[in-house]
């Protein structure tokens, strides 16, 4: 315990590892991913995706990865660290590594999930844009107040717009079916041919309405 305290075997391991010795980097690597595993499925920044395996293994290796990519240049940063931080151990140093990992994986996976969000076709936010479009002048009717109202004066402007699959895909998203149950009504031969003829539909009325007079 007092040898670890004092930066043994840690230091020794890193130490050959950057002098080019590949078994013990091997051995480092071997004896830090159990402790890293602990270290970040412990981390409240990681939230819910600490009761992920797959995500803890993935900052793991996103960890391990920086410390051994470029000739081991991450790994190289511990040593100057350790020597303004006397009293501390490679552990300690582990630690900071390892929260600026949480920090930028937790980052990363909510800026995808926000991507994938808008990348996926949206009901309430099609209804919303088009409920604010001025073309729901052009057909001269009142501002529908429910969804439902909104939905189908939607179909209305999309009628002459779309042919008959992407409407008929249309029609049944708005309704609520799954991609899965598009597919079965004949909209699309699978689920992620369903999918295709509703984003392109969305895509082509976003473009209509988006152009009415009137829309800036």
């Amino acid at each position: 315990m007092n040898a670890e305290r004092h930066g043994h075997p840690w230091d020794d391991l890193a130490q050959r590892a950057l002098s080019g010795d590949n078994a013990a980097w091997s051995r480092l690597v071997e004896g830090l991913w159990p402790i890293l595993e602990r270290i970040v499925g412990a981390s409240r920044s990681m939230g819910g995706l600490r009761r992920s395996e797959d995500h803890v293994r993935n900052v793991v290796t996103s960890i391990i990865e920086k410390m051994g990519g470029g000739g081991r240049r991450g790994l190289s940063l511990y040593f100057p660290w350790r020597l303004r931080n006397v009293e501390k151990t490679f552990e300690d140093w582990l630690r900071i590594v390892a929260t600026n990992a949480v920090r930028d994986y937790v980052r990363r996976e909510a800026g995808d999930a926000l991507s994938r969000e808008r990348a996926e076709p949206s009901v309430k936010r099609l209804l919303n844009e088009f409920r604010t479009s001025p073309a729901l002048e052009l057909l001269g009717v009142r501002p529908p107040i429910t969804a439902a109202q909104t939905a189908r004066e939607l179909l209305r402007f999309a009628d002459e717009k779309l042919p008959t699959p992407q409407l008929a895909a249309l029609r049944l998203w708005l309704d609520g079916a799954t991609f899965e149950e598009i597919a079965s009504e004949g909209a699309g031969t699978d689920a992620e041919e369903a999918r295709k003829l509703v984003r392109a539909a969305v895509g082509t009325i976003r473009r209509h309405f988006a152009g009415t007079p009137g829309s800036g």
